[in-house]
């Protein structure tokens, strides 16, 4: 009886570690980009490999930047034990990114974990420069002589037209008040001599009135 129950235990016990194998949940093996590495350049794929097959269909793969912008994702193929993940970064920020994952294993149970890796800062492109200012004192020795005379020149020219043209209106002024001066002094004698004709006119009226006016008997006695 002491044999039997030991034989059945052993059994039950040999049934068990058949059967963890069996059932133990899918863990993740590898990956690309790897957990804790530095990338100089924009991923476009990421590999996740298990340690069994997993359907792409009910895979979750997200990968998230240092300013928490998801990057966006359009394929996942299964490829033996990895799934194959197609991204689209958009403009990624250097920095630290974290890629989250969650599959199904063959027991229906989903599985689930996280890798980071770091973008460095992207190199600049080759072939630009950025342009370097001169110093202060190259700048004043660059200025030419032949600048400098040509300034002068035009300085000169200029102020010779400015004063042209000072003169030119200074001397336009007093003839325009010669001429207003000569109109006023016409109008003037104009009017003295209709004030003079007119009082001319007065006096001829009054002395023929005064000799229309004697009487007729002054006229006789003086015959």
């Amino acid at each position: 009886m002491t044999r039997l129950a030991l034989s059945a235990l052993l059994a039950c016990l040999a049934a068990l570690g058949v059967a963890t194998p069996a059932f133990a949940h899918t863990r993740l093996v590898s990956s690309d980009p790897a957990d804790g590495s530095r990338a100089a350049q924009v991923p476009r794929q990421l590999t996740l490999t298990f340690s069994e097959p997993v359907p792409a269909e009910s895979a979750q793969v997200q990968v998230t930047g240092p300013d928490n912008r998801a990057w966006g994702t359009t394929e996942v193929v299964a490829r033996g034990t990895a799934l194959v993940v197609s991204v689209d970064p958009g403009p990624a920020a250097a920095g630290q990114h974290r890629v989250s994952w969650r599959v199904e294993s063959l027991d229906g149970d989903f599985v689930s974990g996280a890798i980071g890796f770091t973008l460095d800062a992207p190199a600049a492109q080759p072939g630009i420069t950025t342009p370097t200012p001169p110093p202060t004192g190259t700048t004043g020795a660059a200025v030419p002589t032949e600048t400098t005379g040509a300034t002068t020149a035009s300085g000169d020219s200029a102020a010779t037209t400015t004063s042209s043209a000072t003169g030119a209106t200074t001397s336009s002024v007093p003839t325009s008040t010669v001429d207003d001066e000569g109109g006023s002094s016409v109008l003037l004698w104009t009017l003295v001599g209709l004030g003079a004709l007119v009082a001319a006119a007065v006096v001829v009226a009054l002395v023929r009135r005064k000799r229309e006016d004697r009487p007729q008997g002054d006229t006789g006695s003086a015959e």
